[in-house]
Order: structure tokens, then sequence, then C-alpha cells
């Protein structure tokens, strides 16, 4: 019943994401919804013409919200997953089918695309989110336009660039419960009709909400700051030029990580978990001489798109793009104040992408895009476990590296048409084939046996070089037919084909010298499709819904096995099968209803096993208003409520019980709006219900329960914001 009543309240008061245009309606109706501009297809689109599923949130919703990092926004977009490891990696799941957080090195079957360039990397997902325009969540294979290891989906941010007049805005608040605070904002400046630059910047700082017992201190807790720059230069008539830099680091101490179930509570207080692993928010943990638990990322991300009007509405686009990062993550693998087990992990990442496409006219009997892409990373890895007294084979001692690097090339060629066989009926297909090569070597040793020759001396000794080539040549394919009933919707049925590159397992178990299977090969994601959206009753109202079902071969699937103490990969078929719908209505010209709904039923690999991140239904109901009040002051806010069924964080053959219970998120915020100042006071309440459960979850080593995270307490907000 409760799944029949948010389809139903879904179906009528619809909508993906708290998501509203920048740009205004096309319509007379003072009571329409704003219009939403999409740019999925490499061109700016009509939401409601543009032939996909596409999720929009925008930069105003992401602001309310108080969304610092894309995490964040999964409870707003039906079908997104994401969960996080103790090393800081993110897993991205769009309509059940992800890649794990467990292979660090792994690309994601979800790709990541900031301003237009690549981000293939798991941690390139904890970067901060703010002061953006909008972000687009685009669903099934995706990789004709968007390019390699979008199997399934892409996440694409939009910076928010310079304005047309001098200004900006400065933003500050303080969290109640826990005492987190935060300061933002932007500048633009304007200095002649062809050149203008945007400067913004964030800093937040956070307390815990964890507290270890054992450190007399809240967990984790620690700071992060941006600075990013944006110009845009019209240098001569029929040039543009768009150049963005951006800096930014993360700086965390401990983690949310605590025994979230027990198998022996005798034991684990034997080991000083006081509490047997039984309290919520509470920890006992320390690494003793190994570290301390941290998580740092210093990163870098630059971008330059050039474009040329070549004349008769043909354009010329380049895009450079520069990203790296360095991060170390020290986590305490035994979840106790017994220094048996740490495990720090250290990463060095640097890319250069660069794509050139030749864009067509519009309105055109047949419209193309052709365009060619070029990548080259190098990806350095270490990962090292530090054992003292470890309970394995009579106690092992010492500190183990595990050192693996990464060097790819990437070159590619794409096309995409449309024909508009009628007024109203149109035929879009494209193709991209992609030659991916990488090299990749690992090597597993001791560094220090502690004093003791035995133990890991005489298990491990110091592993071969081991190393590997491989060479991807694929081709990614997408086919579209789309129907316009009317002026402002679509009907279509699409079926397409995206890959994702063969991977390196870069982690090998206890006893191994290198990885049992250190080559993954090439996963493949065929996505059938078929839909319907429009904008209805003067555009008032916004619907879309779509069916779909992928069948995917060679999944790269990996993760945690506490009885074998290490990390499992494998490469199983699986299948995903659902029924998403979005939308939105505008009941006056104060009050706005929203919803959005998410039904999977079949997310399944091979052998039976239910998907990882994949739970069988997701819903969201909420409502935004703004009402004035006088000519000089506006109350505005929003309330939504968020509902998940249970979902794994690992497969049902790991050991343990790796289920998240049902989750229901209540969240609001009121603000007031004095509009003469454009001074804003705001309140922000998440989870106000204070509901407890699962982020992540996978059994410990010791063999003594569950480790896991939960999500975060209830949080009180307070802000004030100043436009000028």
């Amino acid at each position: 019943m409760r799944k029949l009543f948010a389809i139903l309240c879904s179906g009528v008061a619809i909508s993906a994401t708290p998501a509203l245009a920048q740009a205004g309606s096309d319509t007379k109706d003072s009571n329409a919804l704003g219009e939403i501009v999409v740019t999925a297809q490499k061109r700016e689109t009509k939401l409601e013409k543009t032939p996909m599923t596409i999720n929009v949130v925008s930069g105003d919703q992401i602001a309310s919200m108080g969304a610092i990092e894309i995490k964040n926004l999964a409870a707003s977009v039906p079908g997104l997953s994401m969960d996080e490891s103790p090393g800081g990696f993110s897993g991205v799941t769009v309509r059940g089918i992800g890649t794990s957080a467990g292979s660090q090195v792994f690309e994601q079957s979800v790709g990541l695309f900031v301003d237009g360039v690549y981000h293939p990397r798991a941690r390139q997902y904890r970067d901060a989110l703010f002061d953006v325009a909008r972000v687009e969540v685009v669903k099934g294979s995706q990789g004709v336009l968007f390019g390699k290891n979008t199997s399934v989906g892409a996440v694409s941010i939009i910076s928010r660039g310079p304005g047309d007049r001098t200004g900006g805005y400065v933003q500050g608040q303080v969290e109640a419960n826990y005492g987190s605070y935060g300061l933002e904002g932007a500048l633009d400046v304007v200095p002649s009709d062809t050149f203008k630059v945007r400067i913004a910047g964030m800093y937040d700082n956070q307390e815990g909400f964890v507290h270890n017992v054992t450190k007399n201190r809240d967990e984790p807790s620690g700071d992060r700051y941006v600075i990013r720059g944006i110009a845009e230069w019209n240098p001569v008539a029929g040039v543009s030029v768009r150049a963005k830099s951006q800096f930014s680091r993360l700086n965390m101490i401990g983690n949310n990580f605590e025994f979230i179930a027990n198998q022996n509570v005798a034991a684990l207080q034997a080991l000083g978990v006081a509490d047997g692993g039984l309290h919520n928010y509470m920890k006992y943990e320390s690494a003793g001489a190994a570290g301390d638990p941290n998580d740092y990322q210093k990163s870098q991300d630059h971008s330059l798109e050039v474009k040329l009007d070549l004349g008769n509405d043909y354009s010329l686009t380049a895009t450079s793009g520069y990203s790296r990062y360095d991060f170390t993550n020290g986590f305490d693998s035994d979840s106790t104040p017994a220094p048996l087990l740490f495990s720090r992990f250290n990463e060095n990442f640097r890319q250069v992408t660069q794509e050139i496409r030749l864009t067509s006219p519009t309105g055109k009997a047949v419209e193309f895009i052709l365009g060619g892409f070029y990548l080259h990373s190098i990806t350095h890895y270490n990962y090292l476990s530090y054992y003292n007294n470890f309970p394995v084979l009579g106690g092992l001692f010492g500190t183990v590296s595990q050192r693996f690097n990464q060097y790819e090339n990437t070159f590619a060629g794409f096309g995409q048409a449309t024909w508009h066989m009628a007024s109203n009926l149109q035929l879009n297909l494209g193709g991209r084939l992609t030659s991916d090569k990488k090299d990749a070597d690992y090597q597993k040793f001791l560094i220090d046996d502690l004093g003791h020759p035995t133990g890991l001396v005489a298990l491990l000794g110091n592993g071969p070089f081991h190393q590997a080539k491989v060479r991807d040549t694929t081709f990614d394919f997408s086919g579209t037919l789309s129907y316009n009933p009317t002026a402002a919707s679509t009907l279509y049925v699409s079926v397409g084909q995206g890959n994702k590159g063969s991977g390196f397992v870069n982690q090998a178990a206890l006893a191994d010298r290198w990885p049992t299977t250190f080559v993954v090969p090439v996963e493949r994601v065929t996505t059938y499709e078929a839909g319907f959206k429009g904008r209805f009753l003067d555009g008032r109202a916004y619907l879309s819904m779509a069916v779909y079902h992928m069948d995917i071969k060679d999944f790269q699937d990996s993760f945690y096995n506490s009885a074998a103490r290490a990390f499992q990969v494998r490469s199983l078929n699986a299948k995903s099968t659902g029924v998403e719908a979005e939308g939105q209505f505008k009941l006056s010209s104060a009050l706005t209803a929203y919803g959005n709904f998410s039904w999977n039923p079949e997310a399944k690999l091979a052998n039976g096993e239910r998907m990882q991140r994949a739970p069988r239904f997701t819903s969201t109901l909420g409502t935004r208003f703004s009402v004035p009040l006088s000519d000089d002051f506006t109350f505005s806010g929003f309330g939504q409520w968020v509902h998940s069924e249970s979902m794994l964080h690992q497969p049902a053959s790991a050991p343990g019980d790796n289920w998240s219970l049902p989750s229901n998120l209540m969240s609001a915020r009121l603000q007031l709006t004095y509009e003469p100042a454009r001074v804003s006071l705001f309140i922000n309440g998440a989870n106000l219900t204070k509901e407890v459960y699962r982020t992540f979850s996978f059994g410990s080593p010791l063999g003594l329960g569950q480790v896991g995270g939960l999500n975060d307490p209830r949080t009180i907000t307070f802000g004030l914001r100043k436009e000028f």
C-alpha cells in the first residue's frame, strides 16, 4: 500500500528533483513552471524535448538543501544510489548497476563530467559541490557523446559562470547540534562587454557525530576549502572562450565507521570495545603507533573551452581538461582500541583530455555532431597494511606495501545524426569507436618485519614484479526514435550499448604475492528504454516516465570477503529492469508539489544475487513554496520526504549481515528574505525524525561482526545570505 500510494502521488505531483530552471517560461501563464534547458546532447535543448531520461537538480535547489557533495543529491534523483567505503571511495549506482568502492583503481560505470571534462576516479566524486548552475544525471548507455565508461549513465556538473553585471553573494551558516559551520561566496566582475570573471570560494568545517570514547573526540571532524575562477571572453565576433581553474583541499580526522552488529560481545569487550558494538554513534578505536585515521585530498581541476562560429550556424568546439589529485586515507581496520591492523591508501592521479567536435545548425532535415577525443592519465597507488600481532597464523607482524602503477592513453572518434523524418518525428543514430591502451604493474613486498622474522616473512616474502598490458577497441552505439504529440511533449524508444574499459586489480589476498585475477575484461551494457515526458496544463505541470531493461556482460563486481580477509573481484553477467517517474506541478504561484519514484524489481547477477546499492523501491514527495508577505518580505522554503527500501552493501555471498534497513528521511527549509537589501535568514532541518540506518557495511576482518557507517543524525542549521 505504501508503494501504491507513493506511485499514485508521484504520478500527480511527480518531480525527479526539486529542480526549477534558470530561464523563464515559454508560456504566458504566470503560474507556469520555469523552463529547464539541458546540454546532455552537446547542444542546448529543452528538457521535455530531449528523448532520454535526464534528472536535473538546479544550483538554487542544491544550495537550499545544503548539499556539499554529490552523494547529498542521491535522495533527490530516482534510481541513483551512493555509498562510501572506509577508504573514502564512492560507489555510484544508476538503476541498480554501478562500480563498487572495493576496487580502488577501477573506473566508474557512471561517468562523472565537470564542465564537460571527464573525471574517471571514484575519489573525484568527493570534490565539493557548490556554486553550480545545475547537475544533470543522464541515464542509460551514454558512450556516444559522453564517451568511455558511461555504460549505465553519466553525472554532469555545470559550474555557475559569471553574470552580466558586477555582483555576487556571501553566505554563512552554523549547525546547532554539533557545531559545524561554513562560509561561501562569489563575486562577478564585468569590466567590459566582451570579458567577465566569476571568483567563488567555500570553506566548510565539519564536527563529528560519532563519539570515539578511546580517543575522547567526535569523528569525523576537519575542514575543506575550494577556490574557483571562471572567465568568459569574446575576443572577436564568432569566437568565445571559457576558462576555469579550481583548487581544493579536504582534511578530515577519523571517520563514522563503528561496530554496528556483533557475533561475540565478550570478545569485542576483551579487545576494548566496551559496549560490545551495541550503541549507535559510539566507537572505541585507536590505531596505536601506526597512525591516526584520516582522509586527506588535494585537488586541481582546470578546463578551457574555445568555440568558433564557422558560418552558416556551424560551430567548432575544443574542450581541454587537466585534473590531478593526491590523497591519503588511514583506516583502523580492526575497529578496536587494540593496534592489530591499520590500513593506509595513497594515490597520485594526473590526467589530460582533449575533445574537438563539429556541430551542424539546428532546424535542418539532418543535424549532426562529429568529434574526436584524446585522454592520457597516470595513476600511482600504494596500499599499506600495518600488522601488529594480527590474530592469524599465530600472530602476524610487519608492514606490507602493495604498489600499483597505471599508464593510460585513449583515442576515440564519434558521430551522431538526427533525421527529422517529419515535423514531429525524429530518428537519432550515433556511434563511437574507442581505442584504449593501459599499461600496469604491481608489486607486493614486506617493508618492515617489526623484529619478527617469521610470520609475514615466511608467509609473504617479497613478491615478484607483476606487469600486464591491455588494449581495448570498443564500439558504442545508440538509436532513438522520438515522436512529439504536442509542441511540449515527447514519446521515445531507444537502444544503446556502452562499454566500460578493462580494469586491473590492485590488491592481493593476505597469503598471495599478487592478485589472483589481475586483469578484468571489458564490461558491456545494452540498454533498452521507452519513455514519455512533457509539460502540460499551460506549463504548470511536468511529467516524465520511463521503462528500461539493461543487459550487462562481464559486470566488474568486487567486494570485501571478511572470511578470506581480502577483496574479491569477479566478472559476471547481470541484468536490471525497472520503472522510473518524475515530475512537478505548480499548484499556485506560491506553491509547487514534486515527487519521484524508482521501482527496480530486477537488479541481479547471473548467479541470482541481488546487486549492491540497488534498493527495489525509492520515492520522494515534497513541496516548495514562496509567499510574498509584503512588498519587502518573502517567506519561502520546502518540505521533503524520502523513502528507500533496504539494499545490500556487499553481495549476498559475502559473509555477515550486509543489508541496510528501509529508511524514511524528512527534511525542510524555512527562509525569510528582506527584498530591498537582498538579505535572507534561513533554517535547514535534515533527518528531522532521527532515522538511523546503515550507509555502508562489511564484515570485520577479526570475524567478530559487522563494521559500518551510519547516516548523519538530525541536524539543524541556521544561516544568513546576502546578495549584492
